[in-house]
């Protein structure tokens, strides 16, 4: 999400960008203020609202006309998530909710938010309030989770409720086939039930370059790959510090399976798709300007991660 404001909130010169910290930010021009715009994401609460043996999904005024979704909302000065969440349920839906349990914390990128998604249990007559224009009430095992942010709480709230969400390879976080004959697929992190899915696709060989400790990260992957016949080859890259080394290994794995179906992924597909461009471009000899487009699909490497790029392609 772009930052909010264009002048210095001290000073009021125009904000002009820099690298603070390996990353571009905005920042005043005027050292001797020394002002930078962290733009550190915003805590949100989201609720799985659980009313009358269904799930409430909501259309927000602002939403596309057919886009439901869970209720969110933004926490006030010292409220806690669980307190912030009932209190967002019974503003947008006029229910009385309670037991929240949390089920975890996604990143959504686009507006820089962290979003902190709970269940709850609801009960009375639903009201809308005013940000909203139209809610559904779905059974559990008939909902449809989206792949980002909310909808990746609703689909663990599923898993861990015993439902299995549908089966599609663009479910997975931040999927994309490349055009290498529909050999090689690339995403962010797989749900555990979303191998059954990768493998039923065709693929054989499954590779990992997030490290145990990265967002959403499953500690017995190998595991539940091996366990769905599929090979599993781990890479860990340091997102702070990719290397030649890595890169090496990537190379090398994806030589000794020319003739497979290989899918590649990491925490949000950036370091797959930073080493899939070097791969197609130094390996397979593709125009660099055809393999970049697919690379700034998924984002615009950083710094030190453009440093790397360009490091890797001087030295071939």
């Amino acid at each position: 999400m772009s930052h909010s404001f264009k002048y210095c909130p001290r000073c009021a010169k125009p904000l002009e960008t820099r690298t603070e910290g390996e990353r571009v930010r905005p920042a005043c021009p005027d050292q001797t203020c020394g002002y930078v715009l962290w733009e550190n994401p915003t805590p949100v609460v989201a609720a799985v609202v659980e009313h009358e043996n269904k799930i409430i999904l909501a259309q927000n005024r602002a939403w596309p006309q057919k886009f439901f979704a869970l209720i969110t909302g933004f926490l006030e000065k010292n409220e806690r998530p669980d307190e912030a969440v009932l209190r967002e349920v019974h503003e947008e839906l006029g229910l009385r909710a309670h037991t929240p349990t949390l089920i975890g914390h996604y990143s959504f990128e686009r507006m820089n938010q962290l979003i902190i998604a709970y269940h709850v249990l609801a009960e009375g007559k639903v009201t809308l309030g005013e940000e909203l224009v139209d809610y559904r009430a779905i059974e559990p095992a008939k909902l449809r989770p989206w792949p980002a942010a909310t909808g990746l709480a609703l689909r663990d709230w599923m898993v861990s409720r015993g439902h299995k969400p549908p089966m599609s390879l663009e479910d997975i976080l931040n999927f994309r086939a490349l055009g290498l004959g529909g050999r090689i697929g690339t995403a962010g992190q797989p749900a555990e039930y979303q191998f059954e899915t990768i493998k039923s696709s065709g693929y054989e060989t499954v590779i990992n370059l997030a490290l145990s400790t990265s967002l959403g990260a499953l500690p017995n992957e190998r595991e539940i790959v091996e366990k769905n016949g599929l090979s599993y080859i781990h890479i860990p890259v340091v997102w702070e510090d990719p290397t030649a080394g890595d890169l090496n290994q990537f190379f090398a794995a994806m030589d000794a399976r020319a003739d497979q179906r290989v899918f590649v992924h990491c925490a949000m597909n950036k370091r797959v798709s930073a080493f899939m461009f070097l791969y197609r471009v130094l390996r397979l000899k593709e125009p660099e300007e055809v393999a970049r487009k697919d690379l700034l699909k998924i984002w615009t490497p950083e710094p030190h991660w453009q440093r790397f790029i360009e490091r890797s392609l001087a030295s071939g």
